[in-house]
């Protein structure tokens, strides 16, 4: 298992972020990852519009995760209406 960064922009508008980070984190140990940390950011202004959205909210996982089950959080994550935009990167272990 290796150890990768998630960031995710959630919708501006959801009642909880934190429990729709929690769903997110619910979907990492379904797929086998382990979460070590979630750190929710607050809500920002963008640069320019995503889906015709001014704003939204991000959140950082850090999560241990198999590199073969990448792929398939991706697709679920590309899947959901609440998240406007994720990215996961490899963090070195140096």
């Amino acid at each position: 298992m290796r150890l990768y960064e998630l960031t995710v922009i959630f919708v501006a508008e959801l009642e909880d972020h934190k429990a729709a980070a929690e769903e997110i984190a619910d979907v990492v140990r379904g797929l086998g990852g382990e979460v070590d940390r979630i750190d929710l950011w607050g809500k920002r202004r963008f640069a320019y519009s995503i889906k015709k959205q001014q704003e939204g909210f991000y959140a950082l996982i850090t999560m241990k995760m198999a590199p073969d089950q990448i792929k398939e959080l991706d697709r679920v994550l590309s899947l959901r209406d609440l998240v406007l935009r994720h990215l996961v990167v490899t963090v070195d272990s140096e």
